[in-house]
């Protein structure tokens, strides 16, 4: 599946959702039909069942049942028949007073009850109604299963927002930001691009640093760019010392070069170093390597010097 296949795929899904929560306006129904996807009811069903297992389940007492049941206990009186006027009730039979013996002897003791004889049972006519309901476990675990699954499909849309801006910047960052140039890559394009590039070979001193040493020096006056390639000069110590470049300019005073930048030399056999010249350079006349304390110095007292290059002199 190809990137634009799944930026398809993802604003489907985008648009289901939407349709199923606060609906679409005609121009996001006509997205989502032209992207094929308005016949899936997957999520509409599944929001469809959330709302349906969110509802209360009160069961409706049947008729008569609550007012049994207040009668039982003996919190209400029954109702009374009333006349055809429907005004004033009839007074219930009363039933003949007993009369009370006032002596012991004249107390009776009441009638067993006959186990025999079967005895009328109340009539639980709220349970009998409960019991004639189907069983709603099913229902409500097809509830649950859908509600789980909107929910897994909310997330992975959730999820895909999140994660979608990322790729993207990944994208934009490859197109607009190219990488850096190595200093190698950087040189060879001086040499192809500068027109007044000048390329000097290194010469190396009696320095013990120097022995081997070997390479050259680029540089473009009208770009005030240049690059020095080192193989052979001895590894240092960025504790201990480092080396520092000085250009020497005809038209300034020879006891003050210009400051072409402190570097260190690495083992990596061909070493290429960016020029960082402090001033603007007008003719370099002589291209100079020292060997300074960590940091390097502002004025050189050029007591080792390890490598130097010089253009050649005219006539």
């Amino acid at each position: 599946m190809t990137r634009q296949d799944d930026m398809a795929a993802f604003r489907a899904r985008e648009l289901l959702l939407e349709r199923a929560t606060e609906g679409l306006d005609d121009a996001e129904a006509a997205e989502l039909a032209a992207l094929g996807a308005d016949h899936d009811l997957s999520f509409d069903l599944a929001a469809a069942s959330i709302d349906l297992a969110t509802l209360r389940d009160v069961d409706e007492m049947p008729a008569g049942v609550a007012d049994k049941i207040l009668v039982a206990a003996g919190v209400a009186q029954p109702q009374l028949p009333t006349t055809l006027a429907g005004v004033v009730p009839q007074r219930p039979p009363q039933p003949s007073p007993t009369k009370i013996p006032s002596t012991l002897a004249g107390v009776t003791p009441a009638r067993p009850i006959d186990a025999t004889v079967p005895q009328p049972q109340p009539v639980d006519e709220l349970a009998a109604a409960r019991a004639n309901q189907p069983s709603r476990a099913p229902m409500i675990a097809a509830y649950l299963a859908a509600a789980a699954a909107i929910a897994l499909a909310v997330g992975a849309v959730l999820w895909a927002r999140q994660q979608e801006p990322k790729v993207i910047t990944k994208e934009v960052e490859k197109v607009v930001m190219p990488s850096t140039p190595t200093p190698s890559e950087a040189r060879a394009q001086l040499l192809a691009t500068a027109s007044d590039v000048t390329t000097l070979a290194w010469t190396a001193t009696e320095d013990p640093a120097a022995k081997g040493a070997s390479g050259d020096v680029v540089w473009s006056e009208s770009q005030q760019r240049g690059f020095m390639r080192f193989v052979g000069l001895a590894v240092n110590d960025p504790k201990q010392l480092q080396y520092q470049l000085w250009i020497f300019d005809k038209h300034r005073d020879q006891a003050f070069p210009v400051d072409g930048g402190v570097f260190d030399i690495t083992p990596a056999g061909e070493v290429i170093v960016p020029i960082s010249a402090k001033l603007a350079v007008g003719e370099p006349v002589l291209f100079a390597v020292t060997v300074e304390k960590p940091g390097g110095v502002v004025v050189s007292k050029r007591e080792r010097i390890v490598v130097t290059a010089a253009p050649p002199k005219a006539g």
